[in-house]
């Protein structure tokens, strides 16, 4: 049964503490960012043309995009923050979402998306999701779009943001199921304190934040995540990612690949996603 139905207000996660709030603007500051001109190959075809190299898009009109398949698709943006980077040259935005049939949950669901204008990296969209009681944000690879800044991007836009979107319900089946498994495995201090520096070896984790981790695995700064399981400690690390957007989605990435491991989760189980149509398949940091 949806909020809806039982006349319960809808939870929110809160933006600004996801994303450390530092460096957020208005979102009109965004529409002026000034997009780069197209370039063009310098050899002509067959035809004697240029053919278009670079293909720039506009910070907003990706946001735009982005905001209209979610509303085509039923679902409502709850709350939205901007970031600019790099003299405006880099954007990265964070939503709030929901939808009438998402079943209720103690984690909210944040849409990522990033654009470059300096050829750094591609058009991406991510999905990732945060517990209400903290605002944990972390990022999964079930869904993520990168699309590089070539010819066809304006054409092809549309298509791959409403195709990854679609995928938004497996993807809470999977994080639903994902979190239940954490939740089954208990830990004591010895194997969590392993889990935390083979985190660091797997680069989920730098090692000036070693202590940070076990400080908040020993001592939560929310009562919820008391019990001692895996899902306690996954929260003690995104604790202590909380305000580093940049680094989030290798170090989320790479946190779940470890702790899936552990708890013998196999993602592709329960919802395998991939997004083609000249996506770049590798994931790169936000």
């Amino acid at each position: 049964m949806n909020n809806t139905e039982n006349n319960i207000a809808p939870r929110k996660v809160n933006l600004s503490i996801c994303g450390g709030n530092h460096n957020l603007v208005d979102f009109d500051q965004v529409v002026n960012v000034p997009t780069p001109p197209v370039e063009y190959r310098k050899k002509e075809n067959a035809n004697g043309e240029r053919a278009i190299s670079y293909q720039p898009v506009s910070h907003h009109s990706l946001v735009d995009q982005t905001k209209n398949r979610l509303a085509e698709n039923g679902f409502t943006i709850q709350d939205e923050v901007h970031s600019l980077a790099r003299s405006d040259q880099h954007y990265f935005g964070l939503f709030a979402v929901d939808h009438p049939n998402r079943v209720n949950t103690d984690r909210g669901c944040v849409i990522g998306i990033r654009n470059s204008h300096d050829k750094t990296f591609p058009a991406g969209l991510c999905a990732g999701d945060a517990p209400f009681v903290c605002d944990n944000l972390i990022f999964t690879n079930t869904i993520k779009l990168a699309r590089r800044h070539t010819r066809n991007i304006l054409n092809d836009l549309d298509f791959t943001i409403n195709r990854a979107l679609g995928k938004l319900f497996g993807f809470w089946n999977s994080q639903d199921a994902r979190i239940e498994a954490y939740k089954d495995m208990s830990i004591g201090n010895v194997l969590a304190n392993d889990l935390i520096v083979k985190a660091v070896q797997a680069k989920a984790l730098p090692k000036t934040k070693i202590l940070d981790v076990v400080n908040q695995w020993q001592s939560s700064d929310h009562v919820e995540f008391k019990d001692r399981n895996v899902n306690s400690l996954y929260n003690a690390f995104t604790e202590v990612y909380k305000g580093n957007l940049i680094a989030l989605p290798n170090r989320s990435e790479a946190l779940h690949s470890l702790l899936d491991s552990y708890v013998d989760f196999d993602i592709k189980q329960t919802e395998q996603i991939s997004v083609s149509n000249e996506v770049v398949d590798e994931v790169v940091a936000f």
